[in-house]
């Protein structure tokens, strides 16, 4: 599952706000050790995946559009489809819940 699926998921089972908070996604209670080789690597358990806490926050903004400025993340504005509104700063809205 990518993080948009799993963020969406989430979110349609009640486990995660709309509008969330990128925060809630990297809190204490998500947080655990997974081993990458021989290291043990911090991740963020969301759905049933395990993200990094740099990817997470970069992938959501990478994909989303800002409701207030109008402003395209990177991915966005390269042509990808929009996955996340920005509400506002490390607040957003998930695409797709409605359906």
């Amino acid at each position: 599952m990518t993080l948009y699926e799993s963020i969406l998921l989430e979110t349609r089972n009640g486990a995660l706000n709309d509008p969330f908070e990128v925060q809630e996604l990297t809190s204490e209670r998500r947080r655990v050790m997974c081993p990458e080789g021989k290291e043990l690597v911090e991740k963020y358990r969301i759905g049933f995946e395990f993200f990094k806490k740099s990817a997470i926050g970069t992938n959501i903004a990478n994909n989303a559009h800002d409701a207030q400025t109008g402003a395209n993340g990177f991915h966005v504005g390269q042509g990808a489809k929009v996955q996340y509104v920005r509400v506002k700063p490390g607040v957003y809205t998930v695409m797709g819940i409605e359906a």
